[in-house]
């Protein structure tokens, strides 16, 4: 079987937590869990000229990553400032004014949206005027019949209502938490999931609720619930982007919706057993 072409486009951060600091960001957190997963997958995203920037470069190679996407300008590379409270669940201090916020739509990376089997995006790097333009451009190269993955990634004040309603119409599946989906309902004035489904076409719909359970629902209502595998948690970074990318491979494979979320709650069940959001296991 062909390996699926897998992009995830935005951010890049070094994630600077309690006890170290460790290489994250959603996209290039979903590209690694799904070349992991068996794609052909790349982040797309842009460091700085900088010592931390050629850090970033070899992390990523040293995790097995592709870096032709990964672009380099004059803007300093990210860190993300993360606090751990008790239960492991992280809040973040986003650093401004770095690489990824002057992202660009280059005519390479418009190639590979091309011919992409899926694009998995977010709120986040949409934040400047400039990267939003060209997510959403990239997002547009996509072929038709691709995967268009809003892993919407609410964050401080980083987003609104035109953000988040030109990410929505580009989408075919959409993945928020127990935090994100009354926000954006109200944001949108819909009531309800199902609503929610209709309005904007969505194949799928998925609801993650933590500790709790998650949830995939689809044009015909709910296809799959699963209780969240209760483990020892150290933390969650990257537990979302991991979900997201499980699921998205996993149907891009042929799997059934039900399986492609069983596999999702396994994996992200893992992520949160080990310290940062990539495992090498």
């Amino acid at each position: 079987m062909k390996k699926p072409v897998i992009i995830g486009v935005g951010e890049i951060v070094w994630d600077c937590l309690p006890e170290k600091r460790a290489l994250g960001g959603a996209p290039v957190n979903f590209a690694y869990h799904a070349m992991r997963l068996g794609a052909d997958s790349y982040p797309v995203s842009a460091v700085g000229k900088d010592e931390l920037g050629e850090e970033t470069l070899s992390e990523c190679r040293s995790y097995g990553l592709r870096t032709d996407f990964l672009q380099q300008n004059d803007l300093p590379t990210s860190r993300v400032m993360v606090s751990l409270d008790d239960r492991g669940i992280p809040t973040y201090r986003i650093l401004e004014n770095v690489a990824w916020d002057d992202l660009r739509a280059t005519p390479e990376v418009l190639g590979v949206a091309g011919h992409a089997d899926a694009v998995c995006w977010g709120s986040l790097a949409q934040r400047s005027e400039g990267s939003r333009a060209a997510i959403l451009q990239i997002v547009d190269a996509a072929p038709t019949e691709a995967l268009k993955v809003f892993d919407i990634n609410l964050r401080q004040h980083y987003y609104d209502k035109a953000v988040i309603q030109a990410s929505l119409e580009r989408a075919n599946i959409l993945k928020l938490n127990e935090d994100e989906l009354p926000a954006v309902l109200q944001m949108m004035s819909l009531d309800g999931i199902p609503a929610f489904v209709k309005q904007y076409g969505l194949d799928y719909l998925i609801y993650t609720c933590g500790a709790k359970d998650s949830e995939v629902y689809g044009p015909e209502g709910l296809i799959s619930h699963i209780d969240t595998p209760r483990v020892e948690v150290v933390d969650t970074v990257g537990a979302g982007d991991s979900f997201t990318a499980a699921f998205v491979t996993a149907i891009l494979q042929g799997e059934a919706p039900a399986s492609a979320h069983a596999r999702a709650v396994a994996l992200s069940a893992r992520v949160c057993q080990a310290r940062g959001a990539m495992i090498c296991d």
